[in-house]
């Protein structure tokens, strides 16, 4: 009789026990997975939101997808223009102005307020100092400061607003 008591205790406590399992296992699986509720984030989802957000974003992964942009190239002050300075001209340039020398010798044209800001060194270049080949030069302000051609007809890139005399 003890046995049988004994069985019976350990199969009603036994399914309680699967019950009660059964229970945690179901709380677990209320999202659906890929629903909004599910808390795992799929590349698909994120790729559909990108998508329906219009902007062309990159869902190629590393793959060198294209951005859906434009391909078409840009013009303007965003880019750098190569110019040829002739001995003895002098090349001022507006507020912002970046200029590099790629050849040729060039100084530099300062203001009452100050030189040119090397950007390559972070020095900055008096009125008269050489100005490196290769060099990233900022014009601060739009003062006048800029740079003179001293010999070689300097080929130079500039991006920005300048004016040649």
């Amino acid at each position: 009789m003890k046995r049988r008591i004994a069985f019976t205790g350990t199969m009603v406590l036994t399914l309680a026990v699967g019950v009660m399992i059964g229970q945690i296992g179901q709380a677990d699986t209320g999202s659906t997975p890929g629903s909004a509720d599910d808390p795992i984030v799929t590349k698909s989802y994120v790729d559909s939101k990108i998508a329906s957000l219009g902007t062309g974003g990159n869902t190629g992964g590393n793959t060198g997808g294209t951005t859906g942009g434009s391909t078409t190239p840009v013009s303007g002050v965003d880019t750098f223009k190569v110019i040829q300075l002739r001995t003895g001209q002098t090349l001022k340039g507006g507020e912002g102005t970046e200029i590099i020398v790629r050849s040729g010798t060039a100084a530099a044209i300062a203001s009452s307020s100050g030189g040119l800001s090397d950007v390559s060194t972070s020095t900055d270049l008096a009125d008269g100092a050489a100005v490196p080949s290769n060099h990233l030069i900022l014009v601060p302000r739009n003062d006048g400061r800029g740079i003179k051609a001293v010999a070689n007809d300097p080929y130079v890139m500039v991006r920005g607003t300048y004016t040649i005399q």
